[in-house]
């Protein structure tokens, strides 16, 4: 029975019949789909396989849709990855353009832009034709062009190109991030609150150990607690610099923005930061300004008296402190305990230099710590030039200097200097001394 022109492309009569390989593919008529067309070809089996691994199966049967593709042939194929389906779907796509393209178009456009909207870059050379992007430099060349199909056209090539990389959606700020994950309300609450969203959507990088709705809600209800223990208590949940969990668990502390450092136990499982534990399963959740690790507890901040005796140089206080009873001034028993104090800690140098005893129980020393104490927390950025400050005994002034350092005028008109300013508990801050206040 002969065959009807009229269904047979003519470019592919005058192949057939001036070609003298007998293994060249005789391609069925127009109404064949480029799928079907590259299933029919021995040299493109792999590709139509890929199609459908890619998820492109359909689009390349749809004859409502037209679109040339620079099909890569079985060979230069077979070292292609087909593990990943989106992958591969982006490299298919990589090598088609909207629209037919017969080959001599293809040698007159230069740069194609394909569908997914990059350019690949054509090179004529006599009969030659080559396509090259700035990651394949030396390019890939049609082998065979002008393959028709009822919707679009074939032209084989001996290589791969390889597409751009996808482009990463920009990760957002800490702020951003654990809004979207959901489930930190009350913390973000709380920043808010604080004052403290501005400084966690800044450049950073912070490592933040995020409590979870749940930890706020074991850890109890926080809207009686003073807002100055609320901003220390979140403070003390970040950290200045980007560390990974690895990094957490391999170091024995970690110094905090409430410049307490909260100790690590990694001994076990989960890893504890500050005695709270981190979330087995939320941690290293990057952020363009640092990471968060979700807590399954609340990290609780020490008291002005546990501060002070982890620290060397504040033995002297810890015991003038324990002399005259006054532990209770400084060292909460409840979270929503008394509203918080200042507390200036001489150090122990600043006691021997004075001449006090700190073991002995005497007026005269009760007189003196209670002149260190003022009510309410007065961080350094509180403190002004001429400021006065009632203390539990007496008044006290303040001195700030154009360096910014500051220096503390007591009662007899004797002036000490701050040396460590800014120390965030859970009963106040501390600013350390190096001598003692006299009322």
């Amino acid at each position: 029975m002969m065959k009807r022109l009229s269904v047979l492309p003519l470019g592919l009569l005058l192949l057939s019949a001036c070609s003298s390989d007998a293994n060249r593919p005789v391609y069925p008529s127009y109404d064949t789909s480029i799928l079907e067309l590259a299933k029919a070809d021995s040299n493109l089996t792999k590709f139509a396989e890929l199609a459908d691994k890619a998820g492109l199966a359909d689009a390349l049967a749809n004859t409502q849709s037209v679109v040339t593709v620079f099909a890569p042939t079985n060979a230069a194929l077979a070292g292609v990855d087909e593990t990943d389906a989106d992958a591969l779907n982006a490299l298919l796509r990589f090598h088609m353009t909207g629209g037919t393209l017969t080959l001599n178009n293809v040698k007159l456009s230069r740069n194609l832009e394909t569908i997914t909207s990059t350019t690949i870059v054509v090179s004529v050379s006599g009969d030659t034709v080559k396509l090259s992007t700035s990651r394949d430099p030396a390019g890939v060349t049609v082998t065979e062009g002008d393959i028709r199909a009822i919707n679009g056209i074939i032209h084989k090539i001996d290589g791969v190109l390889t597409p751009p990389p996808p482009e990463v959606e920009p990760l957002g700020n800490i702020i951003e991030v654990a809004t979207d994950a959901g489930g930190f309300d009350t913390l973000l609450g709380a920043l808010d609150d604080a004052g403290l969203t501005s400084t966690l959507q800044g450049t950073g990088p912070f490592t933040v150990f995020a409590p979870t709705d749940a930890a706020f809600t074991a850890l109890g209800d926080i809207s009686g607690v003073d807002g100055a223990v609320v901003t220390n208590i979140l403070l003390t949940h970040v950290v200045s610099g980007k560390l990974d969990s690895a990094a957490v668990a391999a170091a024995a502390s970690v110094d905090t923005l409430a410049n307490t450092s909260a100790a690590v136990d990694a001994s076990g499982t989960p890893v504890t930061v500050g005695g709270a534990a981190l979330s087995a399963d939320t941690v290293d959740v990057e952020a363009s300004n640092g990471i968060i690790h979700a807590m399954d507890a609340v990290i609780v901040p020490p008291t002005i008296l546990e501060v002070a005796a982890a620290t060397a140089d504040l033995s002297s206080l810890v015991t003038a402190v324990g002399t005259a009873t006054l532990g209770a001034a400084v060292d909460p028993d409840t979270l929503a305990g008394d509203g918080p104090i200042t507390v200036f800690a001489p150090t122990n140098a600043a006691f021997t230099a004075a001449g006090i005893d700190v073991t002995v129980a005497t007026s005269t020393l009760t007189a003196v710590l209670t002149h260190h104490v003022v009510a309410g927390q007065y961080v350094s950025g509180d403190l002004t030039d001429g400021q006065t400050l009632t203390a539990a005994n007496g008044t006290l002034t303040v001195n700030v200097a154009g360096d910014g350092s500051v220096s503390i005028t007591d009662g007899q008109g004797n002036t000490v200097n701050v040396v460590g300013a800014d120390i965030r508990t859970l009963s106040g801050v501390v600013h350390v001394i190096d001598g003692v206040l006299l009322p």
